[in-house]
């Protein structure tokens, strides 16, 4: 649970809606069950749009956490 949030207007199809700051909530608890993949972790550049991926988990990383 994110939180509970309300807008003026209803949100439109191609709208962008950006939760900032959001590492604490989606890398606390991460989990390979049942094959989901961890999420990667990139950088957003809101001055330029531009994504720098900065890591993506494969099967090494999911191998190295069973013990």
């Amino acid at each position: 649970m994110i939180g509970d949030y309300s807008f003026p207007e209803p949100l439109r199809v191609g709208q962008r809606l950006l939760f900032d700051d959001m590492a604490h909530y989606t890398m606390v608890k991460t989990t390979t069950f049942n094959g989901v993949r961890l999420p990667a972790i990139a950088l957003w550049d809101s001055r330029t749009d531009e994504l720098e991926l900065v890591r993506r988990f494969d099967y090494r990383d999911f191998k190295s956490r069973l013990g």
